[in-house]
């Protein structure tokens, strides 16, 4: 059997595999989010309880722990996750959407970014380790390695090494995506390549489990544990684009859009794919199903099924039109506008506005960022498809398919379909498969999907709307600047 994890920012995700790709079991655990103004951070011995105590949890209901003979994990990457000799973290890990990096960007040379690809901004590791470098250099004298992803983090625990994989590393500001290796002149800035952790492709084996480690987990001393991937890598897998056209939308607590491509593309994120000679075409935003879940809880609040109280509201019609704007920007934002200080607004609020309309304007405000990120691609869609957790929501998808103008697909169930997917690393390396793409076109068949058309008027529509959208953001950005 193959346990795969998907450590979330929200909750670690597991689910073990059969040998025929069947889910056996599946489970979840929220992970806690610690906010300090603007300061973004995670405890990530918080992430290795919750993982030993999914493994535990499962061997208590199944009673067949032993019969798993692989790990594989994906998660956020763009982290900072600074560990000692013996793998145990020195302070909280910095998250991804942390941007206390953006006052020293300007220490950056333009030679790094050119070769890591990465359009530098406050929440790429890199100038995030030169903060610490001037207010946490204690910290920093105490670090053996810096992680990038909460994965590395776990598979440091569970095998004594200190790896992370190319797509994660892609984020890091210091990986050369070409050629694969870490940037020279990062040297120059006072980063040894030796703090880094070595570099790894997802089909890789990492090591087998230690004996203190399959104590706190009850894994077996021989399970094989995989350098696994960064959740870009497994989502982008997992939505079935392969081709040149081919989009994929990701809802996950953050977000994005993204193509894939023979060779990195001018002006956007460019990530190493997890299928070798590839790249992942992205243009990342920090607020996604964030902002589902704040709205949901802001007009439910304390109601244990307010996700499906919102869907109920926003079901209420078949018309998702509303002359009310929002601007999704809650954590401030990375694209389309890198803005540490800019925060979310309504515009066009009346006497006769609903907490429906304020629910809608909300997630078209999202879409409408998104589309921003689309049109930056530069790409004439074929097919898009759509995936992440807040694709659960129909009338969201659909709104969607209005906004792009074009056939959105949705697979069904596809809150675990990553992990499903990212289990084809495995497979590769144990030669069951022969390539990615035979794997993930049997699982997407085998998946099911839905179709979301975008209706005529409701496209001119947002058409219009679309360009008045992006009016906002130059009109109040000025009342939030520091």
């Amino acid at each position: 059997m193959i346990a795969v994890f998907d450590i979330g920012t929200s909750a670690i995700k597991g689910i073990v595999l059969d040998g025929t790709q069947a889910v056996v079991y599946s489970a979840k655990k929220e992970i806690r989010t610690i906010r300090d103004q603007q300061f973004i951070e995670q405890d990530p011995n918080e992430w290795y309880k919750a993982f030993c105590s999914m493994l535990k949890e499962y061997q208590e209901k199944t009673g067949s722990i032993k019969e798993i003979g692989s790990v594989i994990m994906s998660g956020h990457m763009q982290d900072v996750i600074c560990v000692d000799q013996q793998g145990d973290a020195v302070r909280n890990a910095i998250m991804y959407n942390d941007q206390r990096g953006a006052s020293h960007l300007h220490l950056i040379a333009d030679v790094i970014a050119q070769k890591t690809s990465v359009e530098m901004n406050g929440t790429i590791p890199l100038p995030k380790l030169l903060w610490m470098q001037e207010h946490e250099r204690g910290v920093l004298d105490r670090t053996h390695k810096v992680l990038n992803s909460a994965k590395d983090y776990i598979i440091g625990k569970l095998t004594g090494r200190f790896v992370s994989d190319v797509t994660s590393l892609s984020t890091s500001g210091m990986l050369d995506i070409r050629e694969r290796t870490y940037v020279q002149e990062v040297k120059s800035l006072g980063i040894d390549h030796a703090l880094l952790p070595d570099i790894c492709y997802a089909d890789e084996v990492v090591g087998l489990v230690l004996p203190k480690a399959s104590e706190q987990t009850l894994l077996s001393e021989n399970v094989k544990v995989y350098a696994g991937c960064g959740d870009a890598g497994s989502t982008t897998l997992a939505s079935g684009i392969i081709n040149s056209g081919e989009l994929n939308i990701n809802l996950g607590t953050s977000g994005w859009v993204a193509a894939i491509s023979l060779a990195p593309r001018q002006g956007v994120f460019n990530l190493v794919a997890i299928n070798r000679g590839m790249y992942i075409n992205v243009i990342p935003v920090l607020n996604a199903a964030s902002v589902h879940k704040w709205i949901a809880t802001l007009i439910f609040p304390d109601d244990p099924k307010k996700y499906d109280r919102l869907h109920d509201l926003l079901a209420q019609s078949g018309d998702t039109r509303t002359e009310l704007f929002c601007l999704p920007y809650l954590a401030g934002e990375r694209f389309p506008v890198a803005d540490t200080s800019i925060r979310g607004s309504f515009i066009g609020l009346d006497g006769s506005t609903t907490s429906r309309d304020m629910a809608l304007s909300a997630l078209e405000g999202v879409a409408f960022s998104l589309k921003q990120g689309f049109e930056k691609l530069e790409v004439v869609p074929s097919k898009i498809s759509l995936i992440g957790g807040g694709a659960e929501e129909s009338v969201w998808n659909q709104i969607f398919a209005n906004v792009f103008d074009t056939p959105i697909t949705v697979f069904s169930d596809s809150e675990y379909l990553p992990s499903i997917a990212l289990a084809a690393a495995v497979l590769l390396h144990e030669g069951k498969i022969s390539s990615y793409q035979d794997c993930i076109d049997s699982l997407l068949t085998r998946q099911g999907c839905t179709t979301f058309i975008p209706k005529p008027e409701s496209a001119v529509y947002y058409r219009a709307a679309y360009e008045q959208f992006k009016l906002i953001y130059p009109a109040t950005k000025a009342l939030f600047a520091t």
